[in-house]
């Protein structure tokens, strides 16, 4: 689901712009002209626009222009800061595929977690943001986006329990979002490396990419850093994807204007980070940009073979990949109802899952009535009638509870018994 607001393009903005500024056609101009010099990584010319444009608004310094001038000269001042520090990396291929559903062509092998459908189960009483649901490799981790109370985009994690139901989802912490909304992301083997798509203070542009450490001790992550060029640009970047055990990375951007198409670069992931030395380079620009992949390319590399050796790794990953729930036992772990040797178990964990699925529904239920009931006037009628429906729903949730302990011993006694 990218965002609607990001695929319109800058140009289409301009004429309502002028009217909302309050402010002349031609001045509006200098505002478009720059920014568009700035698309174009052109930031002498934008530099000169955006000086002319400020210039027009000295006898209103309270217009709205003001701050959206203040908004493009900070991105263009990263964008530019940025060219002294062009990674250095080996770009495979580059793949053009619909906006809508873009997660699908990232080809992860099994060790790279899972990318899920917007709409997976823990979601589906919740409204995901992203566009897709990040899955670590043992099911056990599920991170997505959602709004909080100040309808700001921030990303979410939820825990699978030991009887194979999701923990209460919480919010891994504000200060990934600097100022602005975060989406997509993407946790490495390690749990504690974040890769995620964000539009606060530090981005050149739309959104770009971010990586955040998580402090092992605290369990708080860092402040996050951009990855910079030429991963990020002035225009919108959605996501990082890393194979680790491969050494192999996607990110997605649309860059390169392609209405409801968005492209995904495949490179190979360095150990260490190589830059390239900006006065040593005839066009550093054209390499921040990504002009041409085939000036990152090794000319004795196979990258046929490499593509080949991905798509193999993701059918045998899709192949594998039938896991319908996690229910521990002891000494054993079922991921599918084939994996229970007992007919009896298979009939009562298609109970469990069906009681399981109410369950999570009721706690979504009662999460949104307590939402409202704090946002209700309590001497009004309708807070008492909230309350007591949170009561008789607080009742039912505990006799679900109980019910659920009851029916996962039941499983485990079949199974073990057989």
């Amino acid at each position: 689901m990218v965002k609607a607001t990001l695929k319109i393009g800058y140009r289409y903005i301009w004429s309502a712009l002028a009217f909302l500024l309050g402010t002349s056609a031609v001045n509006a101009d200098l505002l478009r002209d720059g920014h568009e010099a700035f698309l174009n990584y052109d930031f002498e010319q934008a530099y000169e626009l955006y000086d002319k444009y400020a210039k027009s608004l000295k006898k209103n310094p309270n217009a709205p222009g003001v701050e959206l001038l203040d908004q493009y000269r900070r991105q263009l001042e990263i964008a530019e800061n940025s060219l002294d520090n062009v990674q250095k990396i080996e770009i495979i291929d580059r793949i053009d595929v619909p906006a809508s559903d873009f997660f699908k062509y990232i080809k992860l092998p099994a060790s790279g977690g899972k990318l899920l459908s917007p709409d997976a189960a823990i979601l589906k009483n919740r409204h995901n943001l992203s566009d897709f649901a990040y899955s670590s490799e043992a099911g056990d981790i599920m991170m997505w986006s959602e709004n909080n109370d100040d309808h700001q985009e921030v990303i979410m994690e939820s825990d699978r329990l030991m009887d194979g139901s999701w923990d209460k989802p919480v919010n891994v912490g504000s200060v990934l979002n600097e100022g602005g909304n975060v989406r997509n992301p993407f946790l490495l083997t390690d749990g504690l490396t974040l890769y995620f798509s964000g539009d606060g203070e530090g981005s050149m542009g739309g959104y770009d990419l971010f990586i955040a450490s998580k402090d092992p001790v605290s369990g708080q992550f860092r402040q996050p850093m951009g990855l910079g060029y030429p991963f990020n640009s002035p225009f919108n970047e959605y996501m990082m994807a890393i194979d680790e055990e491969n050494g192999i990375g996607w990110w997605v951007t649309d860059r390169n204007r392609l209405d409801d198409r968005v492209s995904i670069y495949i490179f190979k992931t360095n150990d260490v980070r190589k830059n390239y030395i900006a006065d040593e380079e005839d066009d550093i620009v054209s390499l921040a940009r990504i002009d041409d992949i085939s000036v990152t390319q090794d000319p004795d590399t196979d990258y046929a073979q490499i593509l080949k050796d991905i798509d193999a790794r993701y059918r045998k990953n899709q192949r594998n990949s039938e896991t319908e729930f996690i229910f521990y036992m002891p000494g054993k772990v079922a991921r599918k109802l084939s994996d229970f040797n007992s007919t009896a178990a298979k009939r009562n964990m298609q109970q469990y899952l069906q009681a399981l699925q109410e369950h999570t529904a009721l706690e979504s239920q009662l999460s949104e009535l307590r939402r409202r009931y704090h946002q209700t006037d309590k001497k009004k009628g309708s807070a008492t009638a909230l309350k007591n429906q949170i009561l008789e729903i607080e009742q039912k949730r505990e006799w679900q509870s109980d019910r659920l302990k009851k029916m996962r011993n039941t499983i485990i006694a079949a199974e073990l018994n057989k």
